[in-house]
């Protein structure tokens, strides 16, 4: 662990009203907020680009309404560390536990109609009340307002002004057809007021067990690294997340490369110009 301050680099220009410094900050270790360190579970995440970073909504699928338990944003950088680091994290568990699945419903003749069990007198819920269906587990978007499916991602451009109902969304994704917009997925999700601007990270530690994979999103500032956020998921979730991050992140690439052949070249970059 070292914190090192060094001078600027012109010791000419030095002086006491103004002193200038650069921080060479590399600490091993991270300080764990009392309100951070049990985490959160999360089931499912949404992959948003910004223009100047990535923002990762992590999911609660399991209570009604589909809630939003942490909003992490990453600037540029960090995004392709990150998945390095989840694609060497992934294959150690596969060489040790093998390929992570998500099991493969029953039948219904086999399950029966029941969603839950209650124990205990008051509890009961309608009998004609149907679960909410719920939405994509990971989905990765061009922007804010640009979102696609697991596999395809599709700019703003793409998208259609028109909106249809939750469960038409539900079905077009289920079938295949066009993903949802952001605005109608976030239409059934929930989004804490506290939790909009989300926390920021600038390095990510990621470990696992047999069966969850376990994520602390750290701000690595001076004097002290701090834990931001910390996220479990379930193993059979990482490889779909994994899918995401590197789709969305190899798309914005893509998009970077055709914005810098669109520019004209400055003046001063022209052969022969000095």
């Amino acid at each position: 662990m070292s914190d090192e301050l060094t001078p600027a680099e012109n010791d000419d220009e030095f002086s006491p009203e103004r002193h200038t410094q650069e921080i060479r900050h590399s600490q091993v270790s991270a300080r764990v907020p009392e309100g951070v360190s049990r985490g959160v579970f999360s089931t499912g995440a949404v992959v948003l680009q910004g223009g100047h970073e990535f923002i990762l909504d992590f999911l609660l699928r399991i209570s009604t309404p589909q809630q939003v338990v942490a909003r992490v944003v990453l600037p540029l950088g960090v995004v392709p560390q990150m998945i390095r680091a989840l694609r060497d994290n992934l294959n150690n568990y596969e060489k040790r536990f093998g390929t992570p699945t998500i099991p493969t419903p029953l039948p219904p003749q086999v399950t029966g109609p029941a969603d839950s069990i209650n124990i205990g007198t008051g509890i009961e819920a309608p009998a004609s009340e149907e679960p909410t269906p719920p939405v994509s587990d990971f989905v990765s978007g061009a922007s804010a307002s640009g979102m696609g499916a697991v596999g395809e991602t599709r700019t703003p451009e793409a998208e259609s002004t028109h909106k249809s109902k939750p469960e038409t969304v539900t079905r077009q994704a289920e079938s295949g057809q066009k993903p949802p917009s952001a605005e109608e997925l976030y239409d059934e999700l929930k989004l804490p007021d506290d939790m909009l601007s989300g926390v920021y990270a600038n390095a990510v530690r990621i470990g696992h067990s047999a069966t969850e994979f376990s994520f602390d999103f750290i701000t690595t500032f001076f004097p002290r690294s701090c834990v931001s956020a910390r996220v479990h998921m379930a193993a059979p979730n990482i490889p779909r997340l994994l899918d995401s991050l590197s789709h969305s992140f190899d798309q914005f690439q893509r998009k970077v490369a055709q914005q810098q052949k669109r520019q004209p070249p400055q003046q001063g970059d022209q052969p022969g110009n000095l």
